[in-house]
């Protein structure tokens, strides 16, 4: 009868062993699912107007480069117009 309580405590303690891997692979699961999900939410925050981070601000010398080449574009559509 002495053999009977140590296969139980094996079997036990294979069964908790079992018990623990399979949270372990239901916790890593999850941390895989919520960074998708996660993921997704940031992808579509870039569609979604008003809701994306806002972008670094421009530099003064950043914002003259900008208005000169749109002034430059709208000042060549003019001379390409017929007359």
């Amino acid at each position: 009868m002495a053999e009977k309580p140590e296969k139980d405590e094996a079997a036990a303690t294979r069964i908790a062993g079992l018990m623990g891997e399979a949270v372990e692979a239901a916790a890593a699961g999850q941390a895989l699912t919520l960074a998708l999900l996660q993921a997704e939410m940031e992808a579509i925050t870039q569609l979604m107007p008003g809701l994306a981070p806002a972008q670094p601000a421009e530099t003064e010398a950043e914002a003259e480069a900008r208005q000169r080449a749109e002034e430059a574009r709208i000042e060549t559509d003019f001379d390409n117009m017929p007359v």
